[in-house]
């Protein structure tokens, strides 16, 4: 799929719209000192970029310059816009009263110009015959990953161009990988150092446990002379292992849910506080302790009684 555009989000995309810009005769209400962005493309463009329409109609091959002229609009810009009201159907006058009605037609999912991390943009699309932009590029929508795919799309532009001396092929992973590079590295950092801590948590674990055993021969020695199997012991040494990783687990929750707001600027669109990652986190730890716990709580079940009642 190949369409054109003024250019793609997450960048500049496209002209600000000119004060004056009347909607229904009404003047346009400036929210925040954010004003829309307009963008000139074609018809395919919203499917080849991956945004969805949410009410009405995309843009048709037959929005022609001679058909009745249409825009899309975003769904924070129609909500600002029409507040209450149906944005479709609206007559847009572009740049100056005397301009002829420009009917609102679709409504857009909302996307973000120049960062991921503001909020959603305004936006409306005009169609490209209709309002024709001074520059652009064309946007092509691949199956599978488009950097294998970037020499033959610019041998066949080339082609397509011969009095160009050379065709950029930029994929849009790149684009929007420049803006998720920070958080990346960031997750990537919390893996590591998770991972470093759960490392000498397990080895901690295991040490006190472990030493725990080894102070308790003589007890557990009294406990197999008295008739205790060695699954008592085990269920004993195990479950007390347990209980000090689950005070520690406990706890740690208790720490992460409080420093959530702490840590929320540092995550990309994810709650501090999601329950599914807290379980997991809790689960994974049992294991680690239980695990931890394991090779002491054996140890102790094979107790000789003989042997452990002659310790001092």
């Amino acid at each position: 799929m190949t369409e054109l555009a003024d250019g793609p989000p997450p960048a500049d995309t496209g002209v600000r719209l000119s004060r004056g810009w009347l909607a229904d005769g009404r003047e346009i209400v400036y929210f925040d000192d954010s004003e829309p962005y307009v963008n000139s493309v074609t018809a395919g463009f919203l499917e080849a970029l991956g945004v969805p329409l949410l009410r009405g109609r995309r843009l048709a091959e037959d929005d022609e310059r001679a058909a009745r002229p249409v825009l899309l609009v975003s769904e924070r810009f129609a909500h600002l816009y029409w507040r209450g009201e149906n944005a479709i159907g609206q007559c847009v006058r572009v740049n100056a009263d005397t301009m002829p009605c420009t009917t609102v037609v679709g409504i857009a999912e909302n996307i973000k110009a120049q960062s991921l991390s503001e909020d959603p943009s305004l936006f409306y699309y005009l169609p490209a015959p209709q309002f024709p932009a001074p520059g652009g590029g064309l946007f092509v929508r691949t199956r599978g990953d488009a950097t294998m795919l970037i020499e033959t799309l610019r041998q066949a532009l080339q082609r397509e161009m011969p009095g160009v001396a050379y065709v950029a092929v930029t994929p849009f992973s790149s684009i929007v990988g420049r803006e998720t590079q920070s958080w990346k590295l960031g997750a990537t950092m919390f893996v590591v150092f998770g991972l470093l801590a759960l490392a000498v948590a397990s080895v901690g674990l295991y040490s006190v446990v472990a030493y725990t055993v080894a102070q308790r021969t003589h007890e557990l020695g009294v406990r197999a002379a008295l008739g205790a199997q060695s699954s008592d012991v085990l269920r004993l040494v195990l479950g007390e292992g347990m209980q000090l990783g689950g005070a520690g687990i406990g706890l740690g929750l208790v720490l992460a849910l409080a420093a959530a707001n702490r840590v929320q600027p540092l995550l990309f669109h994810e709650s501090p506080r999601d329950p599914y990652v807290f379980a997991i986190v809790a689960v994974v730890l049992l294991a680690v302790t239980a695990a931890a716990s394991c090779i002491p709580a054996r140890r102790a079940a094979r107790v000789d009684p003989s042997a452990a009642l002659r310790v001092d």
